[in-house]
């Protein structure tokens, strides 16, 4: 039961667990023995002190009030806002403490980070909020974070996959509970692929197993069905991106080293590149589409293959207008690697270090963390837990089994360094310019690796 988690584990939180730095969000407490005292108020908060607490829970995903709306059952949801509404129901109603969770805003990821982030600085964060992996270290390495053991509230780690939880830690501490993975997958339209001879006997799609094996694929779609091969989001998209990381992964490199140098203007990031720009340069790809518009493109039977995530699974199984399949993102370049990214909870620290509240959200978030395999099977996002992912269940979920190779061997998250997303932006600013402005591989990588070695610096 939920209720004896935190209780049972009073003494291991006393002694091992919430390493708290001083000056958070205004937090007007002052070093270690400050952070010994919050542990021991934490782990000492009583079963009647959370009884009728109320917390806030900052989330992206959206809004869906009016379809949500008393329902507690998880299989009923239809969307990413759906699921996490509806698990936020569930634990209202069924937590053994009394303890509610109240929405603190729901936009979607593009704007979520705005709202966040001046909630941060105006001192009134949510107890509980959503957060990429790739950005949780701008946070916890300004002391807004709650560090905390995660086994000593109950949450297995161990149960997670190596990247969940290598995503979680920051600085040799635990600032956030992994709830999903989220990886580029191909979607198919299996119509098109079989009138070009790429439908296997078994009924699925014969996919690429090398660079050249994907120009003959390519060249053979466009001779014989007329369309693209990929519809990806190339023009104010993070899609071709995406792609691209994925070709540099494969080939065993990063953009940024393990010990946190920049690495951009190498033979594989070359090597990535110019694939990419022989599939534009031959008319596979059509880069004037944005993310919304490779998704009509491809709905609209124009291309054979829709880059996009584990996001949409779900989605495309129920309403594709032709025959629909997904696989992997093909390794085309060595081994299987493909970006992927994580949602995870993490608890911002508060001004008045209220330890109720921290415990509370505590609870809340292993609750989340118990039902990783609702969300995963309600939104098509891969589970962060081998168990699960490995589960009957789970891999009888629509398509699953044709992506367990992703979710657990090929998923590669982007390097956990301070900035990233301005590092991503950088790379990402080259690479429009050798798509859009015709700049050459060698200038543009030179480029990306200068701007982003100052960006480090």
């Amino acid at each position: 039961m939920h209720k004896k988690k935190i209780a049972g584990a009073a003494a291991s939180l006393t002694a091992a667990a919430l390493l708290l730095t001083a000056c958070g969000t205004g937090t007007g407490t002052e070093g270690g023995n400050a952070a010994a005292d919050l542990t021991e108020q934490i782990a000492a908060v009583t079963d009647d002190q959370l009884d009728g607490v109320t917390i806030t829970m900052s989330r992206m995903f959206g809004d869906c009030e009016e379809t949500t709306q008393g329902v507690t059952d998880p299989s009923l949801a239809a969307s990413e806002c759906e699921a996490i509404q509806i698990l936020t129901n569930q634990f209202n109603d069924e937590n053994e403490y009394g303890i509610t969770v109240e929405r603190l805003g729901g936009a979607d990821w593009h704007s979520y980070y705005d709202a966040f982030n001046a909630s941060v600085a105006g001192g009134e964060p949510a107890d509980i909020a959503n957060l990429h992996d790739y950005s949780m270290s701008d946070y916890a390495q300004r002391d807004q974070l709650l560090a905390f053991d995660a086994e000593a509230v109950g949450i297995d780690l161990s149960d997670s996959t190596t990247q969940a939880q290598s995503s979680v830690v920051y600085d040799g501490d635990t600032y956030a509970v992994p709830f999903d993975s989220h990886a580029i997958l191909a979607h198919i339209n299996t119509d098109i692929l079989g009138a070009a001879g790429y439908m296997g006997e078994d009924g699925r799609p014969i996919m690429p197993t090398s660079a050249d094996e994907l120009l003959e694929m390519a060249a053979a779609v466009k001779e014989k069905t007329g369309t693209y091969l990929f519809s990806l989001g190339v023009a104010n998209d993070d899609m071709a991106w995406r792609m691209f990381y994925s070709l540099v992964r494969q080939q065993g490199s990063d953009v940024v080293s393990a010990d946190g140098e920049a690495q951009i203007d190498t033979p594989e990031a070359a090597a990535a590149l110019e694939l990419m720009n022989e599939l534009i340069e031959g008319g596979y790809i059509h880069t004037d589409a944005d993310y919304a518009g490779s998704i009509d493109e491809w709905k609209d039977g124009k291309s054979a293959i829709l880059v996009n995530g584990t996001w949409v699974v779900n989605e495309y199984a129920a309403t594709a207008p032709f025959g629909y399949a997904v696989a992997d993102f093909p390794a085309l370049m060595g081994e299987p690697a493909v970006w992927a990214s994580s949602h995870m909870w993490v608890l911002p620290r508060q001004r008045d270090d209220d330890p109720v509240a921290y415990r509370a959200a505590l609870e809340f978030a292993s609750f989340l963390y118990d039902n990783t395999d609702v969300w995963a099977v309600a939104t098509g996002h891969i589970a962060p837990r081998v168990s699960v992912v490995e589960s009957a269940a789970y891999q009888a979920a629509p398509n699953r089994e044709f992506y367990t190779s992703t979710a657990l061997d090929a998923i590669r998250f982007v390097p956990q360094i301070d900035n990233w997303t301005a590092v991503k932006d950088l790379i990402h600013t080259q690479l429009e310019e050798v798509w859009f402005n015709g700049k050459d591989v060698a200038a543009a990588l030179g480029e990306a690796q200068s701007r982003v070695e100052q960006q480090l610096d």
